[in-house]
């Protein structure tokens, strides 16, 4: 478990360095924490307010951290004004780039990871060599 996210998790995938990327789908913010923690106020949400008007998390922050297996923090990317990648849902790294993708994006990111392998690919890590 890893206390204190920022948002709520997406997507993990593997890291060149054997640690792990997540992807936050959302910020917190307190009234979804509180919002999450009612279910019965969530279903007469659905049921008596217009969808546009229901409480969501902050979707227009684009983050991704990069955990161990302790579950510590141990970097994190943010596009706080969502210009570049808001709502990342999806991330993966190959060679010496991170890939981002969301629901509501209309291009792939692409960041450039210093310090990494350039050679490593995620799909090779995962299933091996063809």
């Amino acid at each position: 478990m890893i206390a204190s996210l920022p948002g709520y998790p997406d997507n993990i995938n593997r890291s060149s360095d054997g640690n792990y990327w997540l992807a936050i789908v959302g910020m917190r913010s307190p009234a979804v924490d509180l919002a999450f923690q009612m279910p019965g106020f969530r279903r007469r949400m659905s049921r008596r307010v217009a969808q546009d008007e229901w409480l969501y998390p902050n979707l227009n922050t684009g983050c991704v951290v990069k955990f161990n297996d302790q579950g510590e923090i141990l970097d994190a990317l943010w596009d706080l004004k969502g210009i570049n990648h808001p709502m990342i849902t999806s991330m993966r790294e190959h060679k010496g780039s991170l890939y981002l993708g969301g629901i509501a994006n209309n291009r792939i990111g692409r960041y450039r990871l210093p310090g990494v392998d350039p050679d490593w690919s995620g799909f090779e890590d995962y299933w091996g060599r063809k």
